[in-house]
């Protein structure tokens, strides 16, 4: 027979290291100042922009107005006379491999003139596409390189931060590979100034190309995210979290039984809690990415939970006259491999994650490598022990309510039954010594006198 593992031994012990670390947590949180919210969930300036080289810049002196547009396939030139019809001139890239023969077929268009930054037979592959057109003027407009070379990344996002040191207030994250040199920057609102949009995002730009050269910083994007939104984007994600655990509860409620649901919700609140302790001492970002590996990690945990429960109900049916508490060792140690095994092919490919991503993946890689082990260890030593807990106290309050219903007198203790059986073994002992020292005297007989008595003769 396989041996059973007496997982309930340590129900007690468990919960209470569960919630010493969970109160640790909180505390290392309290005194690092809080949580390190991330650019999601904080109001201010919030910027997407490239770092990269020049590659030509392009100026228009005719009629009109002209704007130059630059897509993965072609470049396009658009020319609006006044009242002319707008004239469009298209550039394949595939037609035209290099700058050079680009440079050749833009200056046909009239008007337009094209300066070179870098080598003729540089590839046109590697231009960058625009988010927008460019307006085309007296005034350079500047189209630049993607890197194709991890060698030539000149904007690692230590050299951002420190570039922007002096703004002050400033959050910075990676987008993408490092090679694509993208960062999103959010700088946190400054109450009371005005046009804070404007100044801001000019002063990022000047610090910025004062770093790694004018014209080679491209401003894909500037929102303004205001304090309202943020405060609600961080409610939603309560709410969302929230949502997720009363519909897990109606579920397993439906699946099981209430004890069943509370166990397993009980457990979620665990994982959770120590994973937003983690988070909190050690100062991650919490990101949008956070959220989704909390949510993950909730839908993990429950998967092996899920299993042990439905195992404790089979032996529940099959072992009807053993303990329950036998019942629950027992189905957790059949569920031992399938569960060890789950966790560790997923932490192969977390791992994989973590150490070969960059950004916001790998942070996200980073909390669902704790929240594995974590949701594991719960299932085994949070769920299955509240269950415990939550069935043998239903069972003694249930015989409870028989004995006074029927007016049966609580049966002793086993302790009291030894005791009791101690005190008569021992009564017994003494008794009987006593009755061997005793010396036993046997009666003596009263002798009858033999014959008739004979009487004395009167003098």
């Amino acid at each position: 027979m396989k041996r059973v593992i007496r997982f309930t031994r340590f129900r007690y012990i468990m919960p209470i290291i569960s919630f010493l670390v969970i109160a640790v947590s909180i505390t290392g949180t309290v005194f690092q100042g809080g949580f390190n919210l991330g650019i999601d969930f904080q109001s201010g300036l919030s910027m997407h922009i490239q770092v990269a080289p020049e590659a030509f810049s392009v100026t228009y002196i005719g009629e009109g107005q002209a704007t130059l547009n630059i897509s993965e396939n072609a470049l396009t030139i658009e020319v609006d006379k006044p009242g002319e019809e707008k004239e469009r001139y298209q550039i394949l890239i595939e037609q035209n491999p290099t700058i050079g023969d680009l440079r050749a077929e833009l200056t046909k268009i009239p008007g337009i003139d094209v300066a070179i930054h870098v080598p003729e037979s540089t590839a046109t592959k590697r231009l960058l596409a625009l988010d927008f057109p460019l307006n085309l003027g007296e005034e350079p407009a500047v189209c630049n390189l993607r890197l194709t070379d991890r060698n030539e990344i000149f904007a690692s996002i230590e050299e951002v931060r420190d570039a922007l040191e002096a703004v002050g207030g400033v959050q910075i994250q990676m987008a993408g590979e490092p090679i694509n040199q993208e960062f999103l920057i959010r700088v946190e609102d400054r109450e009371g100034e005005r046009d804070f949009t404007q100044s801001v995002s000019s002063e990022v730009l000047k610090y910025l190309e004062n770093r790694f050269g004018e014209n080679r910083v491209i401003v894909r994007q500037t929102d303004y995210v205001g304090p309202r939104f943020s405060e609600t984007l961080v409610r939603q994600s309560v709410y969302l979290i929230s949502f997720a655990m009363a519909l897990i509860l109606l579920y397993i409620w439906f699946r099981f039984k209430l004890p069943y649901a509370v166990s397993a919700i009980v457990a979620l609140i665990h994982d959770v809690s120590v994973m937003v302790g983690f988070i909190g001492v050690f100062q991650l970002e919490i990101s949008t990415a956070t959220i989704a590996a909390l949510l993950t990690i909730i839908g993990y945990s429950l998967n092996d939970t899920i299993v042990i429960f439905d195992r404790i109900r089979e032996n529940n049916a099959i072992l009807r006259d053993s303990p329950f508490r036998d019942i629950i060792d027992t189905s957790i140690t059949q569920s031992l491999s399938r569960t060890l095994m789950t966790s560790f092919t997923t932490l192969l490919a977390v791992l994989a994650i973590y150490f070969f991503a960059i950004g916001t993946i790998k942070l996200f890689a980073l909390n669902l490598i704790v929240g594995v082990f974590v949701g594991t260890y719960s299932s085994m030593f949070i769920a299955s022990p509240i269950l415990l807990g939550w069935i043998s106290s239903r069972e003694r309050l249930r015989k409870d309510k028989e004995r006074k219903k029927y007016g049966i007198k609580k049966e002793e203790s086993a302790l009291q039954k030894v005791e009791a059986n101690s005190s008569v073994s021992a009564e017994n002992i003494t008794a009987r010594k006593e009755e061997k020292d005793k010396v036993i005297v046997p009666a003596q007989k009263e002798r009858k006198p033999r014959g008739k008595k004979r009487k004395k003769k009167k003098k």
